[in-house]
């Protein structure tokens, strides 16, 4: 289960560092990673709901059915948990870099405006 996780969270994450991001928009800059942030968190839940299917099909009948499932879904609901973080802590990273970056930008142009002058 892990691995194909892994594998899409580094495909999104490459399609997120590619983001128009622009400071002179900086209200649809925002609202371009948030939509990406939701965008990744939904494909990521639905290959993650495949996957603990697909591990709680093999739990075999019988008597450590119940208890299999049951870990199946502690492991999924802890590696969940972790992707998420991952994620959220990702799309707060690049905000703050937007952020930053704008404001870095404000003040050289702050700056060459007044020697210009």
């Amino acid at each position: 289960m892990t691995g194909s996780l892994t594998w899409l969270i580094l495909m999104a994450a490459g399609a997120a560092a590619q983001l128009d991001l622009d400071c002179a928009a900086p209200e649809r800059a925002r609202a371009l990673i948030e939509y990406a942030r939701l965008s990744e968190i939904e494909q990521v839940e639905d290959i993650h709901r495949d996957a603990l299917d697909k591990a709680l099909a093999l739990c075999l009948a019988g008597q450590g059915r119940q208890a299999c499932r049951a870990e199946q879904r502690r492991q999924a609901d802890l590696e969940w948990e972790r992707i998420l973080a991952e994620i959220k802590a990702r799309y707060e990273k690049m905000h703050k870099d937007f952020e930053e970056r704008c404001r870095a930008s404000i003040a050289r142009g702050d700056r060459a405006t007044t020697e210009a002058s």
